[in-house]
């Protein structure tokens, strides 16, 4: 949930990168210069003279000792300040120390990444996770920050994958982050709107008169089709009051007439049966308590003949059944980001045919092409920090959440590189 431009263009990046390194090799640096301060031939410590039990006498430079022509009568090593420390001089017992320390911060940081701070709470209590949800995005909105990076359109984008030289999904995080730098990625922002329009032709929609697009959150896609079909009515609906409010304002700077938001729960929607050509559902299933439900109520409102479409975030078939490792790392993804669970591919598509009024059902998994956007939403926060600095500077723990964010967004990215998560696409057309 990050960068702008004009700030993060190839230029930019080509300062980002090397200061990055820099302040990366000092890191490295400090941590090494416990081993650097005791000579391996000696035991002293660098910079310093020692007398030998032989007698002689060695000047330490860099972790080498080289000789010095004098004896002395010495039963053990002493430094020529007189005090006697064994084999450890006092700079490599503070380096030992400072490594101890910096092991043990690092250690605490690890626990504290990946214990999840977010968890959904609705199997005990649906009206406090759907706050929950509701909550979060408020939050988001009001910040202005995830809108800033990610502009209108909250949702992954499409990235034509033959053209992207500075994205290689097996690439470490280091590694990633100089090709994104120093490579060709397509425009952040771009690549969404190229996403909402690969969706729209694969849905089959031709000339819906009303839409319905089912957590649309700041209007984005709901804009965005508004403006393809001039003609017809689009509804957008969504749990956040903010969201409702941005979305409006948004709609009327853009001269729109065809288009309205309102709050409204995707699993109990007010709309009369059969009323939408088109219901359109992009990430928004994730988040909710009753997959079922939710393409029930969709399907209830969509006319006969008429088109659903749903993008959501899925894990894999359960067959084979999951490991131990792969439900801790699913459990991180759900509870980290206020989602309930997720569902396999395939398991959509048994809900939409179980429901008896949808036919045609088709599925796919878009997950090759929407993957480099999660390591993308961190670059462009690395390559255009001042936004989120900006925030941090009025709430300082903001920063810990942006922290948490960016490091969620690395394990989605995991998850889904090696099939534990996938891109459900999902379509289906109302009988007639």
């Amino acid at each position: 949930m990050w960068g702008l431009r004009p700030w993060y263009g190839r230029r930019s990046r080509a300062v980002a990168a090397p200061l990055l390194l820099v302040v990366a090799l000092m890191v490295c640096c400090s941590g090494l210069w416990a081993f650097t301060a005791i000579s391996p031939q000696t035991g002293c410590a660098t910079g310093s003279s020692c007398h030998m039990k032989d007698g002689s006498a060695r000047q330490v430079f860099a972790g080498h000792s080289v000789g010095i022509p004098q004896r002395v009568n010495a039963d053990s090593v002493e430094m020529r300040s007189g005090m006697h420390l064994g084999p450890l001089g006092p700079r490599a017992l503070k380096g030992l120390l400072s490594l101890g320390v910096v092991w043990w911060i690092i250690n605490k940081a690890k626990v504290w990444l990946e214990t999840p701070s977010r968890p959904y709470s609705s199997d005990t209590n649906p009206e406090e996770g759907a706050n929950s949800v509701r909550a979060e995005y408020d939050t988001w909105t009001k910040e202005g920050v995830l809108e800033h990076y990610w502009g209108e359109h909250i949702h992954m984008g499409s990235y034509d994958m033959t053209k992207q030289t500075g994205y290689n999904k097996n690439d470490p995080v280091v590694l990633a982050f100089l090709r994104a730098t120093f490579g060709h990625m397509d425009d952040f922002k771009a690549a969404k709107f190229q996403f909402t329009d690969e969706m729209l032709e694969w849905s089959g929609a031709t000339a819906p008169k009303k839409i319905l697009d089912v957590g649309c959150g700041i209007g984005g896609t709901t804009r965005h089709l508004a403006k393809k079909f001039p003609d017809a009515e689009i509804t957008g609906i969504t749990l956040s009051p903010e969201q409702v409010n941005r979305a409006t304002n948004l709609a009327k700077e853009a001269g729109l007439t065809n288009v309205k938001f309102q709050v409204t729960n995707a699993l109990d929607m007010v709309f009369e049966d059969n009323t939408f050509d088109l219901v359109w559902g992009c990430e928004s299933g994730e988040h909710m308590p009753d997959k079922q439900k939710y393409i029930q109520e969709m399907s209830r409102v969509l006319k006969p003949g008429g088109n659903m479409v749903v993008a959501t975030w899925c894990e894999r078939d359960p067959d084979p059944i999951f490991t131990l490792e792969e439900r801790t790392t699913l459990k991180y993804v759900y509870d980290e980001w206020s989602h309930p669970y997720f569902i396999s591919i395939g398991r959509y598509a048994k809900f939409m045919e179980e429901t008896g009024v949808l036919e045609k059902v088709e599925t796919d998994d878009w997950a090759e092409q929407t993957l480099p956007s999660w390591r993308h939403s961190i670059w462009v926060g690395v390559w255009s920090p001042w936004y989120w600095m900006k925030v941090t500077a009025t709430r300082p723990k903001a920063f810990l959440g942006f922290v948490r964010d960016a490091y969620c967004l690395e394990r989605y990215h995991r998850a889904m590189k090696r099939g534990l998560l996938t891109y459900g696409m999902m379509k289906a057309v109302k009988k007639a």
